[in-house]
């Protein structure tokens, strides 16, 4: 039962996750590009504001298969069965863009976020980003570098959680990454450690001990350098799990049989009640 894979498993774990106490808002534009899309998930409570979960999925940026974000609904129902409004965004893909568009894409769903989530119910102050794979890069990069997001978007960004996410990736391993991330001038551009000073939201940072696509290094060497900078990060790493494991921990079937969503929801939980 893989979610990477457009298969049976999929289907299933997305069938189960249908039947959540949930409203969901399909297909909003956040800009004018086809794929400038998001999909707003909320509680079925009565709280007037909650806090908000930004979910980026992966898939190489775009080099490898990637999957829409409506595939992504059993992220969605399992975020917004601990009470988060969910936001879960399509973005456009290498080779159609470079990296620069697709921080760009990035950026812009969460100034939406931002700007518009008080009408679902969320809360425009207390927001958290999360992301898998590729999906984490971007939103790592989004809390260590602080150009991207306007200053009163930032401060509103209470946390970072990324599930297996390339930090530190340099020198590329892959043939497509020079030509997504380049010129060469602007490679040490794409490395989150790269711009760490210890003033970030606070980070959880996932992985699973036997990934061998995105390696645990990444994980170490981000943590690492923020814990150095006297910033706040945590680090969880999975025996047994890999690249694709540690997302479909997210799934109805295996969440409670892992540890992992017990570790977000306490992260979550932890930074969205600290004032």
């Amino acid at each position: 039962m893989l979610p990477a894979c457009n298969g049976p498993g999929l289907f299933f774990i997305n069938t189960l996750a249908k039947f959540g106490d949930y409203k969901v808002f399909s297909d909003i534009a956040y800009g004018e590009k086809t794929e400038q899309k998001l999909d707003v998930y909320i509680p079925e409570i009565k709280n007037v504001k909650l806090p908000v979960v930004i979910f980026f999925y992966g898939g190489c940026w775009g080099a490898c298969y990637t999957l829409p974000k409506e595939e992504y609904l059993f992220v969605a129902e399992t975020i917004v069965s601990h009470g988060y409004v969910t936001v879960i965004a399509d973005y456009r893909l290498f080779p159609d863009v470079r990296f620069a568009e697709i921080m760009g894409d990035a950026k812009r769903a969460v100034e939406w976020v931002k700007n518009n989530i008080v009408n679902y119910k969320g809360d425009p102050d207390k927001l958290f980003l999360m992301g898998h794979s590729s999906g984490a890069h971007l939103g790592s990069m989004l809390v260590t570098n602080k150009s991207y997001l306007a200053q009163s978007t930032y401060q509103s960004v209470q946390g970072f959680i990324g599930l297996a996410g390339p930090y530190d990736f340099l020198p590329f391993t892959e043939p497509y990454q020079p030509k997504l991330f380049g010129p060469e001038s602007e490679y040490a551009a794409s490395q989150p450690v790269n711009f760490v000073d210890g003033n970030e939201p606070a980070l959880l940072l996932l992985h699973g001990e036997d990934d061998r696509r995105v390696r645990v290094k990444n994980s170490r060497s981000l943590a690492a350098k923020v814990q150095q900078s006297d910033g706040q990060a945590q680090m969880r790493l999975y025996p047994g799990m890999g690249h694709v494991d540690i997302l479909s921990s997210l799934s109805i079937p295996l969440r409670g049989r892992r540890p992992v969503v017990e570790d977000i929801a306490k992260f979550l939980r932890e930074k969205s009640d600290r004032d």
